[in-house]
């Protein structure tokens, strides 16, 4: 992503650790104390609970000891005070020491409940089951929780989440892993999150999205130059902050030329997407090139697609004899290379890529069968491999490139690795998709992208992100902007499993 393209707050992601640093950096170096950041978070979950469900309601509200809890007492400070709301309060480990800003504001409740508040303490656990409420505040536990939960409140949590009461969690679903989205043995089903000054990685990951309902980022006043973490989430605010893509160019080889080696006997199918994607995105030109016998499967189907044949007319499939021509049209129109779709596996076709790679310098996308000679090019200069794309699906990370995860964090912690290790960016498909950057720079999709997980969408996926990166000479923007591109396509048919191919997004 360029520097000058600012990240919304709430599209970066922080682990538990980074969260505690950026709130004691506010608070220590840049004077904001921890009170007033508390009231800022509870005043801002306040007012959406207020909006939600309106004045003179009753809510139970579980608190634990830290400042998770204390966050619900303001919570409910507020809305006695100000929307006249009746509130139960169940501490489920004690009342006793408490951290010092939840217990200032339990104080301070106490106060308001001298004065007319209708504010009473629960002393059993088993009276918050006794009667019915509008809703419900979680409290329990923040994003330090990293254990499993001790008797009883495994059986509370697992019973309360029986009920039909609209539950609202503090900065995160009490029982949930903040970083890895694993659950605790227990975990608070919550209607609404409130994620407070940062988004929390965790809600997105494993169970996050599972537990968290809608989430909702409140604002805290945490200074920009102390806010940077390198993952972003993908959604439709982080769309609305980046630049269009637009191509403005004198010719057709200014800006947004792509060079697809793609399509083998068999396989042709792929190429044929991937080509016809890439145009469809405004490339300039788009150079598809292709064994002879295979040429009047392309000629037929692609005529606006610039075709070039090599080899002779028994040729079904790519050679190293076939790299002379290419790379010198390639020098001579220079734009992307797009290598994979439906390329095959045949043993002089890898030797085929390694040769080829090995004499182009510029930017190149690696899809599909591609990957499968990872083990021969992965051996090539890491400044050749910082201008490389990998897209892989689960299947050809784990078959060709040698990934080993069995959760989505682990698949995003092996992402970054592989990154780190090869200098390379890498696209890994999936729910969430996982898209991380040569300099280490982590993106992932906050909306469903199951169904990319069809046959061909890969394809047209690859010859997107090309077009842009040429038109735009930036591949993290190109990336993102594919990726939301063809999930508002997808949502636009809604019985796409049915009758909706990649064939439609092209």
């Amino acid at each position: 992503m360029t520097p000058s393209v600012f990240i919304p707050k709430q599209n970066r992601l922080a682990d538990s650790n980074q969260s505690r640093e950026l709130d004691q950096r506010t608070i220590n170096e840049f004077g904001i104390d921890g009170f007033t950041l508390m009231e800022i978070a509870a005043n801002g979950a306040a007012s959406h609970i207020q909006k939600k469900e309106g004045s003179n309601r009753k809510g139970l509200y579980l608190c634990g000891k830290g400042n998770n809890a204390g966050d619900a007492l303001a919570v409910a400070r507020y809305l006695v005070n100000d929307a006249v709301h009746s509130i139960k309060l169940l501490f489920l480990l004690g009342d006793e020491d408490l951290s010092p800003d939840a217990d200032k504001n339990l104080k301070l409740l106490q106060q308001l409940k001298k004065n007319g508040g209708d504010i009473s303490f629960l002393e059993k656990v088993d009276k918050a089951f006794s009667e019915e409420y509008d809703y419900i505040v979680d409290g329990i536990f923040g994003t330090g929780l990293n254990s499993e939960l001790r008797d009883p409140l495994p059986g509370f949590i697992n019973r309360l989440n029986t009920k039909n009461t609209t539950v609202y969690s503090m900065d995160i679903p009490s029982g949930l892993n903040a970083d890895s989205g694993n659950i605790h043995g227990a975990c608070i089903q919550a209607d609404f999150t409130f994620t407070f000054g940062t988004n929390k990685l965790g809600l997105y990951v494993n169970a996050g999205p599972d537990v968290s309902g809608e989430v909702i980022f409140v604002n805290l006043p945490f200074p920009n130059y102390l806010n940077h973490p390198k993952t972003v989430l993908i959604d439709e605010t982080l769309i609305k902050a980046l630049p269009d893509i637009t191509r403005t160019a004198r010719h057709k080889y200014e800006y947004g030329v792509v060079h697809i080696l793609a399509g083998s006997e068999g396989l042709t199918g792929a190429a044929v997407m991937a080509a016809k994607s890439a145009w469809k995105q405004g490339a300039g030109a788009v150079f598809l090139y292709a064994p002879k016998k295979l040429m009047p499967v392309y000629e037929s189907l692609l005529p606006q697609i610039i075709k070039i044949s090599v080899g002779d007319e028994n040729d079904a499939f790519f050679k190293p004899s076939h790299i002379k021509k290419i790379i010198a049209n390639i020098e001579n129109k220079p734009g992307l290379l797009l290598t994979g779709p439906g390329i095959g596996t045949d043993s002089k076709t890898k030797d085929f890529l390694a040769d080829l790679l090995t004499q182009h310098e510029g930017f190149t996308l690696l899809d599909a069968d591609a990957l499968a000679n990872w083990e021969t090019l992965s051996n090539l200069p890491d400044e050749q491999k910082k201008k490389w794309l990998l897209t892989p699906h689960i299947g050809e990370a784990v078959n060709y490139l040698g990934a080993q995860f069995n959760s989505d964090k682990s698949r995003l912690h092996w992402s970054q690795s592989f990154v780190k290790k090869h200098g390379c960016s890498l696209l890994l498909k999936g729910n969430p998709v996982y898209f991380v950057t040569s300099d280490g720079t982590t993106f992932l999709t906050k909306y469903d992208t199951s169904a990319f997980a069809r046959a061909g969408f890969g394809d047209v996926l690859s010859g997107a992100i090309a077009a842009l990166a040429g038109i735009s000479s930036n591949q993290s923007l190109a990336v993102i902007k594919s990726l939301w591109d063809g999930y508002q396509k997808l949502c636009e048919h809604p019985i796409h499993y049915s009758t909706f191919g990649p064939e439609h997004l092209v």
